[in-house]
């Protein structure tokens, strides 16, 4: 064995060096190697089914920058051989009669996977379809009970109304300074299921609606807002319960209000939870929302959008778009690009993201966590738990 100048050995490599070479070299070989499936070219095409026009169009936006967001970052970090994304967006046009022929227009285009849809509506009207044909739907924004019965293929990143509709029914009902209770909802599935869940938990507290009106999801402009205030100016009510079409309308039914001289305690859900609410004058003052909670892990990102996108985030929702893309990735990463290996992946996905740690439940629900937020001086603020629990976000 002979040795060089300072002794050291330049002979056979030792049996241990031998073997950290063989796992330098498969390293190495494995940033090359897939173990799913994936097309030849590596590109991995994701479909964005969201709402970019109409009364929703607002969050559809949102959601779409996150995962816009989302995409550059894994496209800049892609190592040779490795995988691109490339995101194809379609608009829903926030109408459920044309929203089908564009789910099928997705499907024979191949894309084995769709980020959407953003409402509970739009899911509810393509989720048996997801099914049958085995497209996986992963949702950043819908949140009625009856997707609890699609189990195979929809996914959501949003908990269930199950949750948010007993929450807020503890929230009311347990405040001794909500005697008459009103609510408005709108006439489809999210509004009727989240009314009923919020009535089954008020009655818990030997509360019920003095009345509930329904609201017409597609007819928003021309309902009765005088008719409907005159019942509230009959009853009276120290809260009231607003499931709206979309935020417009909200405005409209909470400035009409203003106007009568009614100042009840306003309670809304995430649809309402817009900008357009919180700017929208001193009626607005005071309105409580309960919304997904949106307690990014990542400080900076709110600066990385700012800079993309010239403007900071208002109403937060591109982060359900961020994690939905980046969960995305991660599947097809580890699973494989067709559908079944991206719907088992995300079985058995522990991800932690900018809303928080999102595991799935059977069901493909994901695990609750909400915030509480309320406009104070023009702008959404999430309440502390104790100002929630001790029922001291009254009026400010």
């Amino acid at each position: 064995m002979s040795h060089d100048d300072h002794g050291h050995s330049r002979g056979i490599p030792r049996a241990g060096t031998i073997i950290l070479l063989i796992l330098l070299v498969v390293s190495v070989n494995m940033l090359f190697v897939s173990y799913g499936d994936y097309p030849e070219d590596k590109n991995m095409r994701i479909a964005v089914l969201l709402p970019f026009s109409g009364g929703q169009e607002e969050f559809g936006i949102e959601y779409a920058r996150g995962v816009e967001i989302a995409a550059e970052e894994l496209n800049y970090h892609v190592l040779p051989g490795g995988r691109t994304y490339t995101v194809d967006y379609f608009d829903t046009k926030g109408d459920t009669m044309s929203l089908l022929n564009t789910f099928l227009e997705i499907y024979n285009a191949d894309y084995p996977v769709v980020i959407g849809p953003m409402t509970s509506t739009e899911t509810l009207a393509i989720a048996k379809y997801a099914e049958i044909l085995g497209v996986v739907l992963i949702s950043p924004g819908a949140t009625t009970d009856e997707l609890t019965g699609y189990r195979d293929y929809v996914f959501r990143i949003v908990p269930s109304d199950r949750y948010l509709g007993s929450g807020l029914g503890k929230l009311v009902g347990g405040n001794e300074n909500y005697e008459t209770v009103m609510v408005f909802h709108t006439d489809d599935s999210y509004g009727i299921g989240l009314t009923e869940l919020f009535i089954e938990e008020l009655s818990a507290y030997h509360k019920e609606p003095a009345a509930v009106v329904e609201m017409p999801l597609d007819s928003a402009d021309t309902f009765d807002y005088a008719g409907a205030v005159s019942l509230m100016k009959e009853i009276c009510p120290d809260a009231v319960f607003a499931i709206t079409p979309n935020s417009a309308s909200f405005v409209k039914l909470l400035e009409t209000a203003d106007a009568a001289g009614l100042h009840p305690q306003w309670i809304v859900t995430d649809n309402s939870a817009s900008s357009e609410v919180a700017h929208s004058g001193s009626a607005a003052e005071g309105v409580i929302a309960a919304v997904p909670s949106k307690k990014g892990s990542d400080v900076a990102y709110p600066q990385q959008y700012l800079e993309k996108y010239s403007s900071p985030m208002t109403i937060q929702d591109s982060i359900y778009g961020y994690d939905a893309m980046m969960m995305v990735a991660e599947v097809i990463g580890s699973y494989g690009y067709e559908p079944e290996q991206i719907r088992d992946g995300l079985r058995e996905i522990r991800y932690v993201g900018l809303s928080g740690a999102v595991v799935f439940d059977e069901n493909g629900d994901r695990y609750p966590v909400y915030d509480v937020m309320q406009v104070r001086d023009g702008e959404w603020v999430v309440l502390p738990w104790n100002e929630v629990m001790s029922f001291e976000a009254g009026h400010h």
